[in-house]
């Protein structure tokens, strides 16, 4: 099983300088075992928001996991073709942007997420199951045990 993770833009912000172990140990870990989750929508918001940042950024880990092969990348033909109930899919746009994050974590092996924004992480941690699995979110790495646990 791939152990793959989705990283919120307003989380890779703290890969810049991650004086807090807590993000350096989340870098060892996408490094040696883990797989970033990625879409074009999140590549895009991941660019724009680290032009001209260079070092340990969230786009020189990308660069990194890319040639190690260790980038699950959910296309958009696959979040197009997820489809939600009416019901759902009403409260589901309201988190905008959000949206298409949201159905790329449901499409990732482990459906497991680190958020910053409280109601995009409710709306993961709420959202019914998918695939039989469970979505989690949290707002900081050592909330999860994003290293060992399996679905």
């Amino acid at each position: 099983m791939i152990k793959d993770l989705f990283v919120d833009n307003n989380i890779a912000k703290n890969f810049k300088n991650p004086a807090d172990p807590e993000y350096e140990r989340l870098i060892k870990w996408l490094y040696e075992d883990g797989h970033l989750v990625l879409t074009q929508k999140l590549l895009k918001e991941y660019h724009d928001s680290n032009r001209g940042n260079y070092g340990q950024s969230i786009l020189s880990i990308i660069a990194r996991l890319t040639k190690e092969e260790c980038i699950v990348m959910i296309s958009n033909e696959q979040l197009e073709g997820l489809r939600f109930s009416k019901t759902t899919d009403k409260k589901c746009l309201k988190l905008n942007k959000d949206y298409w994050h949201l159905k790329a974590i449901l499409l990732s092996n482990r459906k497991m997420a680190i958020i910053i924004d409280k109601a995009f992480r409710d709306a993961v941690n709420c959202h019914p199951k998918h695939a039989g699995i469970q979505s989690r979110a949290v707002a900081r790495p050592e909330e999860i045990d994003y290293e060992n646990l399996t679905v």
